[in-house]
């Protein structure tokens, strides 16, 4: 698993930024075998008045085809962060239990398409 932080306009401190990765390797590490790549980018929506305005953005790339992002503002960078992550814990359990029942659900319905005829031989 990749992980991509993108805090240029945020401008994280070497304390918050081993906070950030050590949020996302407990947050995400139940879902390692699932993920390829994480990528997560900070903004400030308002520049310097305050306020609620410090915005995170985590992209998730899952190893089969599929993406899953999720976004959330918070009125400093790690609650932003724990917000998102909170919600993407969720948005993968989905889209993971999605994609296990799929196939089952595409595998019966294959079945039901196949007739099957016995035929005794009387010979």
């Amino acid at each position: 698993m990749q992980f991509e932080i993108n805090n240029k306009k945020a401008r994280l401190n070497q304390k918050n930024f081993s906070q950030v990765k050590r949020l996302l390797q407990f947050s995400l590490d139940r879902f390692r075998i699932f993920i390829s790549r994480v990528k997560i980018v900070f903004d400030d929506v308002n520049g310097p008045k305050g306020g609620v305005d410090k915005r995170c953005r985590v992209m998730v790339k899952l190893r089969t085809s599929g993406q899953v992002v999720v976004q959330s503002e918070g009125t400093n960078y790690l609650q932003a962060l724990n917000n998102s992550l909170d919600t993407m814990m969720h948005a993968l359990w989905r889209e993971i239990d999605r994609r296990r029942t799929s196939s089952v659900r595409k595998n019966r319905r294959e079945m039901r398409k196949l007739s099957f005829k016995f035929v005794e031989d009387d010979a």
